[in-house]
């Protein structure tokens, strides 16, 4: 994967399909590399990777660093802006020891691209790759992570969430609907996801509100979007769990102060 002796990472845009992508890429099926990977957007749009059952949601200038060895699965839509970087671990000897939220800034994102589309001297190369490691750190602020329920009981009610973050129904009404106790799907959220039902959907709505947020949609239109009734309520929600008021999320071109 990595592109002969002494290279020290390579890069895939993960919508470009090439020959020895099996091999050298990531693909939608969970599947591991001996590399450790980071993943980023090229663009500034919402991207999400699933990591071991678990969904990640990328926002801008954030990505997600997999250590090598760990169960992923990553789109290849044609529409996705999502790059993964391939890092040699010997190459990188204060790489996390897991999953762990990265920084990944314009300047880092523009080096990356420019490594991946022009050609250079095998010495300047890998230099400009020790120059792409150091600037790599680690993400302070809160990431989302959504767990995705398998478990029978309540992976319908899960998938009826994400395909409408907005379904307000209560634990009580998903309890009739799929004629399972209240309790026992109390206990199958907590078991599966480590939430309560409650905060997962809140986290379900917040990795929606990301997304939408990554495609310009303005802030009013992501709060009736993800149910919230104001938009006040949900930008209040919204910075509790990331720390920045939802319109930091936007395209830098439609961000207002």
């Amino acid at each position: 994967m990595i592109p002969g002796p002494g290279y020290l990472l390579t890069t895939r845009f993960l919508r470009w399909v090439c020959l020895d992508d099996e091999e050298s890429s990531c693909v939608p099926e969970p599947h591991v590399h001996r590399e450790h990977t980071v993943f980023w957007a090229r663009r500034g749009v919402h991207a999400e990777v699933e990591v071991e059952g678990v969904r990640h949601a990328l926002v801008p200038e954030r990505g997600l660093f997999v250590p090598g060895g760990t169960a992923h699965a990553a789109s290849r839509a044609a529409t996705t802006p999502l790059a993964a970087t391939f890092v040699h671990p010997w190459a990188w000897q204060e790489a996390p020891a897991e999953v762990t939220p990265v920084l990944v800034n314009e300047a880092l994102r523009a080096l990356l691209t420019h490594l991946h589309d022009r050609g250079m001297p095998k010495g300047q190369r890998i230099r400009a790759q020790r120059v792409c490691l150091e600037m790599i750190s680690v993400e302070p602020a809160p990431n989302l992570a959504l767990a995705i329920p398998r478990d029978p009981r309540i992976a319908p009610v899960a998938r009826a969430i994400l395909s409408d973050p907005a379904d307000d129904r209560s634990l009580e009404d998903w309890a009739y609907l799929t004629s399972v106790s209240g309790r026992t799907l109390v206990r199958a959220f907590r078991a599966e996801t480590g939430m309560t039902f409650t905060e997962w959907r809140t986290a379900a709505r917040m990795s929606a509100a990301i997304r939408l947020l990554g495609e310009g949609v303005p802030v009013g239109g992501v709060a009736r979007r993800v149910g919230y009734a104001t938009t006040s309520a949900f930008s209040a929600a919204f910075h509790r769990m990331f720390g920045r008021p939802p319109h930091q999320f936007l395209p830098a071109a439609d961000a207002v102060a």
